[in-house]
């Protein structure tokens, strides 16, 4: 796996969530979703949030199993890592927001 080929991985994974992140902390913006008095902007981010962590990260293992080469498994399986970690991160940070 290139050095390009992994930059793009990161920014697949990092695009979305910084924005989903980006969703949550910007309150003052708009009309809430759901509408009445509820908002249910942050439970709706948070599991979209886990929801392409978990896929990202499971594309990123499925590249680790198939690769043909041991370096870009390797590298393949660190992307995975990430994609657990930010994953975990996710839950903690968001828990509240999830049920």
């Amino acid at each position: 796996m290139t050095s390009k080929a992994l930059l793009i991985w990161l920014l697949v994974l990092a695009i979305p969530v910084f924005t989903l992140i980006a969703a949550q902390v910007d309150k003052t913006s708009g009309p809430s979703i759901g509408g009445g008095g509820y908002d249910l902007g942050p439970f709706l981010y948070s599991w979209l949030l886990v929801i392409v962590t978990v896929l990202w990260s499971l594309c990123a293992l499925a590249a680790a199993l198939f690769s043909r080469e041991g370096r870009s498994s390797r590298q393949a399986l660190t992307l995975t890592t990430i994609g657990i970690i930010t994953l975990a991160a996710v839950l903690i940070f968001y828990r509240e927001n999830l049920s």
